[in-house]
């Protein structure tokens, strides 16, 4: 049996961003209505962390539908170009929390992404990481090594000061992401040695 087709995209349109709405007519059902509204809202909370809402609003259709969609069917049901469904699926495509995926014989390619919500926000974590926290970390030590340890300039070291402290709390936050993340441990883990460890001044049973 010939294995499903995965490849990259094609060229997109000419792209002009404008905000997702879902189609009215989804929500006529209960089941629609609560999706469109978790599409809202994951569009909103991921905006106001920096990621363009589009994105974010097809990343949550697909998410909350749990289906392979046709880029027909995902601008269809958030009223979106070609051009910004295109441009959206291959920035997701890159962050690795969206798929493409061709029956054997089919033509039409389809989008899915992870349905399990503790792998979809490790591929996310993961993805942020790599694009935003390690090359500040690297920028920071760049910095750090412009400013001699030996200067007896105040100000120099009271910079150098303020930067080795934020590096330690990168350095920290790291450690902990390997903890998480590098080990693979299932969500029961997890939740199992969240549930058993202890926060300094933590007195509860």
């Amino acid at each position: 049996m010939q294995p499903p087709i995965e490849d990259g995209f094609d060229e997109p349109a000419e792209f002009e961003e404008t905000e997702a709405h879902p189609r009215p007519g989804r929500a006529e059902s209960v089941l629609g209505g609560a999706q469109d509204q978790f599409i809202l809202e994951w569009g909103r909370m991921s905006s106001s962390w920096g990621i363009n809402r589009t994105m974010a609003q097809i990343h949550a259709l697909l998410f909350v539908t749990g289906i392979p969609l046709e880029v027909n069917e995902i601008m269809d049901r958030l009223q979106i170009s070609r051009g910004n469904a295109s441009m959206n699926l291959r920035e997701l495509m890159d962050w690795g929390v969206v798929r493409r995926f061709r029956q054997p014989g089919d033509r039409k390619d389809t989008y899915i992404t992870e349905t399990d919500p503790y792998q979809m926000i490790i591929r996310i974590v993961k993805e942020r990481k790599r694009r935003e926290i390690d090359p500040t970390a690297e920028a920071i030590e760049e910095i750090l090594s412009r400013l001699p340890e030996g200067d007896p300039d105040e100000a120099t070291q009271s910079l150098r000061k303020r930067l080795t402290a934020l590096l330690e709390i990168f350095g920290l936050a790291d450690v902990v992401y390997k903890q998480l993340f590098i080990n693979e441990l299932t969500f029961d883990e997890l939740r199992d040695a969240v549930k058993t460890s202890r926060l300094p001044g933590d007195t509860g049973p």
